[in-house]
């Protein structure tokens, strides 16, 4: 589903056409004729900016998070855990819903990969995240405390599924 590797991404960006280029998000679609999907190159922690690892996925992805995460974290390329952790970084809005999904599935996903997956989603060092996205807790509904709350958690799920509890 996703793809990290810059060479993979030139290799597989080489078989398709380009549909559109947007230089202000440094989005660019491709159009595969082989298999008819539509795909999107793009820097989730880049926007209006030339910045952060480049991904590159199908467009559209699943509208349901959870089907995202059970497609993602079952995966055997773990660079799925890591380019949706990355992409869900930059959305901390959405960082307790996908804490809520982790604990109530967490027995349905690949051990190493759940890590992976909350090691790049930032929850471990929320400040630091923020901060790199250039975000503040108080431009969203999340209060320290409540970012402290989200961080122990995902070191629970962590340990709860390395434990198989």
């Amino acid at each position: 589903m996703y793809i990290i590797n810059n060479k993979r991404q030139i290799e597989r960006i080489k078989d398709m056409v380009t549909v559109r280029k947007n230089m202000d998000t440094y989005e660019v679609f491709y159009h595969d004729p082989t298999t008819g999907e539509l795909w999107k190159s793009f820097f989730p922690r880049g926007y209006r900016k030339h910045q952060g690892p480049k991904l590159l996925r199908p467009e559209p992805l699943p509208e349901n998070l959870e089907l995202q995460l059970e497609i993602c974290l079952n995966s055997p390329d773990d660079s799925d855990a890591i380019g949706l952790g990355i992409e869900c970084s930059v959305k901390p809005e959405k960082w307790e819903e996908i804490i809520e999904i982790l604990d109530k599935n967490r027995k349905k996903y690949l051990r190493s990969h759940l890590s992976t997956f909350i090691k790049h989603l930032g929850i471990l060092h929320p400040m630091d995240s923020l901060q790199e996205i250039e975000l503040h807790p108080d431009d969203l509904e999340l209060d320290e405390e409540k970012l402290t709350a989200l961080k122990k958690k995902a070191k629970r799920i962590k340990l709860k599924r390395f434990f198989r509890i």
